[in-house]
């Protein structure tokens, strides 16, 4: 059996590696190397005539839900790729990205929502829910159990070791959708008793609040899908997902693309490009649908499955994102359609072959080919992706052009992962990158894809944000320490370089060299973080070494090691400082900079001046004590300063500022006065632990004075008759009164010392 693997895996291996170097007629812009997925190594990257313009077309959303961290993961990558080759290596790049806005999956979800919605508006009891669900988890329960059971016997009867691998998460997938849907049900039988306790409307907005919407909605899509023919319905649910999608990027520093393409603004054009794979005879039609002819394509001496070989056959594999996938109508298992005929409750637009819509793979080879023609550099988007949606786009555009080779490059960035599952809306293990944006900033977020190789995967973690905090607070703090020495600096200090300073400036030199390194060698941004972390501490090194001798250091060699490492963190994204300047720079302050005059830029810092000085001024007049004098300067920097970005740092009877981000100096002022409170909880316990030893102290003395007082009644007795009187002893220089037994003839244990 393992000898048939390998020889399969060898197979599929010299199936996938068809890919044609480009032949330039020019000597290559740079030395950049490059991780081609058709080629699976890494390989020169040329451009079709050898000059800097490149043509770069990325996959872009199915606008049907939120996005999530793991789509960050995909358009961050590529945004910090595209702009190290524009601003680092200098390509001219044609930026092209489409939205899908019709296809399955926003079908279902817009039509779903929408009986959704209706369904809330006219239940008027918890127990028209309880009915419709218990039926809906009946039907949604068993049809996953069936879907995790094919997926098992397709794991095994994979014909290799990675068709093996791969069908092996799918299995982990769909057993996680058959969980989630568990705990659907026992969330359900929770909120159950409470909602018939509430009763009417109140009832039903609690149980549908328990996340058993989509269970429903796809209950209710059976029963009632051919109720809903109206397009504006799936126009507007895609609308409102692609506006958001935009946003999402804007807020995490995604550049706009050159060009957006829309499918709905393309069915004209995706209609012919189907009829001339029809004409090539490379595709047939079925019951007014289209498929795409996989065996005629491998016929006309084509290769299907440049990308994933190992996928091809697998129908778990092949069926990703489509409905309704397996269908009588196709000559082999390994066909797709190239155009589908419309169902009841679906979109439709005229065609030859009837009334029907794209086929999802079909709309990214037609609006790509439009705007690029028949050949790009550069083509983009998830791993995930590769099989089935990128080996169909290049069969179908190879069908149409009658070429060998549509694509040039193609890259596919590496998963985010969480619990060594990609992230993902389906399994419901995703967080929406509007959700990831109020814990952490657009900046930490593109530092976590930046520490990491764009074209592996990447577990979310703890760990993981952890890292990218740690290096980003790095380099804040020697920007931070750089500006400082600016300020102290003057023209007059002694600039004569000596040996310190000519090492200083060797290794700028050596880090530039390696960086380029780093960067040459696929995009190696991990690499290049590092080389510069290294020269912060070269940097941070020579300032402490002039501080101990006593001597200032000199500024501008200090200055043109922040610049250049600026510059680099401002290619990857990170940073939105001008050319020349230091530090991660500030959005919303150069926004109002550029629209409005300085007195609106500076007139939040002197009104926090002024004020300050109003209450000194207030106090002295009034004698304050020093005390509160330096209370008021306590409170100008951890309060005023905080709010306005400016940590004030208190260093040998000095004082140094430095500008921040605000949300971040007010987190670390929160955690402050928590771990203050903290303290003081502490000490307050331990001063009534103190007390009560105290207390008990006391009632404990309290209480020998009262035996000693009984004592003394009944030695008075005992004295009268027999012995002399007690004597006052001298112990440890108090004089205290102590029972002397000079002569006894009682019981010793009546004369205890008290």
């Amino acid at each position: 059996m393992a000898s048939v693997q390998n020889g399969l895996e060898s197979l599929f291996e010299s199936l996938g590696r068809n890919w044609t170097p480009p032949a330039p007629t020019s000597k290559p812009v740079t030395g950049l190397h490059v991780y081609n997925s058709l080629s699976r190594e890494k390989v020169p990257f040329v451009t079709r005539d050898g000059s800097n313009q490149v043509t770069w077309y990325i996959c872009g959303p199915t606008v049907y839900d939120s996005s999530h961290l793991g789509h960050a993961r995909n358009y961050v990558t590529f945004d910090i790729i595209r702009r190290i080759m524009e601003e680092y290596f200098g390509y001219n790049i044609l930026y092209v990205m489409n939205v899908t806005d019709v296809d399955d999956k926003i079908i279902n979800r817009a039509r779903r929502n929408y009986l959704l919605d209706d369904f809330r508006a006219t239940a008027t009891n918890p127990g028209q829910v309880t009915v419709e669900f218990e039926e809906a988890y009946a039907r949604e329960h068993l049809k996953q159990r069936k879907q995790v059971e094919v997926t098992i016997q397709e794991h095994q009867r994979a014909r290799s070791s990675r068709q093996m691998d791969e069908i092996a998460d799918k299995v982990k997938q769909e057993e996680l959708k058959l969980q989630k849907i568990e705990e659907a049900k026992g969330r359900f039988e929770k909120l159950k008793r409470e909602a018939c306790d509430l009763g009417g409307k109140e009832g039903v907005e609690k149980l549908l609040s328990g996340g058993i919407a989509d269970i429903l909605a796809s209950h209710l899509d059976v029963k009632g899908k051919a109720s809903v023919t109206d397009h504006a319905i799936f126009r507007s649910h895609a609308a409102r997902y692609e506006h958001e999608f935009m946003e999402d990027m804007k807020n995490l520093g995604v550049q706009v693309p050159d060009v957006l393409t829309r499918v709905t603004e393309y069915i004209h054009e995706i209609i012919e490009y189907v009829q001339v794979i029809l004409n090539h005879e490379l595709a047939y039609v079925a019951n007014n649908s289209v498929y795409f002819d996989t065996k005629a394509f491998r016929d006309a001496g084509h290769t299907y499955g440049k990308l994933n070989p190992w996928a091809v056959g697998s129908s778990e594999l092949a069926s990703e994102s489509e409905s309704n996938f397996e269908t009588t109508e196709k000559r082999s298992s390994c066909d797709f359609a190239l155009w589908k005929k419309s169902k009841e409750g679906e979109p439709a637009w005229k065609s030859p072959w009837g009334m029907g819509r794209p086929g999802w793979h079909i709309e990214c080879s037609a609006m790509a080919s439009d705007i690029l023609g028949d050949c790009m550099d550069i083509h983009s988007g998830g791993h995930d992706l590769q099989f089935p949606h990128h080996d169909n786009e290049l069969a179908q555009a190879e069908a149409y052009f009658n070429s060998s080779q549509w694509v040039k490059y193609f890259f596919h960035s590496g998963h985010l992962s969480i619990d060594g599952l990609k992230m993902s809306k389906s399994l419901k293990n995703f967080i929406s990158i509007k959700e990831a944006l109020q814990k952490y900033t657009s900046r930490q977020l593109r530092m976590l894809f930046v520490i990491h190789a764009w074209d592996k995967p990447i577990n979310f973690s703890e760990a993981a944000v952890n890292e990218a905090l740690g290096k980003e607070k790095q380099f804040k703090n020697f920007f931070s320490n750089v500006q400082v020495e600016m300020r102290q600096a003057a023209l007059e200090d002694v600039q004569r370089w000596a040996d310190d300073e000519k090492q200083l400036q060797r290794r700028i030199q050596e880090v530039q060299s390696k960086v380029r390194v780093r960067l040459e060698d696929n995009f190696d941004t991990a690499g290049a973080v590092s080389e510069l972390l290294l020269l912060v501490k070269d940097v941070h090194s020579y300032i402490d070494k002039c501080n101990s001798m006593g001597v200032k250091p000199r500024i501008f060699i200090i200055q043109k090691a922040a610049v250049y490492i600026t510059k680099i963190l401002s290619i990857f994204g990170l940073s939105d400082a001008g050319r020349g300047d230091i530090g991660f720079g500030s959005s919303a302050s150069q926004g109002v900079a550029s629209a409005a005059s300085l007195e609106v830029v500076v007139a939040p810092y002197w009104d926090a001046f002024c004020l300050f000085r109003d209450q000194v001024r207030a106090a002295a007049r009034e004698g304050a004590p020093k005390e509160k004098l330096l209370e008021l300067g306590d409170k100008m920097r951890d309060e005023n300063m905080v709010d306005l970005g400016v940590r004030i740092e208190d260093k040998g009877g000095k004082s140094t500022w430095k500008l921040d981000d605000p949300e971040v100096l007010q987190r670390e002022r929160e955690e402050r006065l928590q771990k203050d409170k903290e303290k003081l909880v502490q000490k307050e316990a331990a001063r009534r632990e103190l007390e009560e030893k105290k207390q008990k102290a006391r009632e404990q003395k309290l209480q020998r004075k009262q035996q000693q007082k009984a004592g003394d009644g009944e030695f008075e007795q005992v004295n009268a008759g027999c012995l002399p009187r007690i004597a006052d002893v001298d112990v440890e220089g108090c004089r205290q009164p102590y029972k002397v037994l000079l002569e006894t003839k009682v019981d010793d244990a009546m004369y205890n010392v008290l």
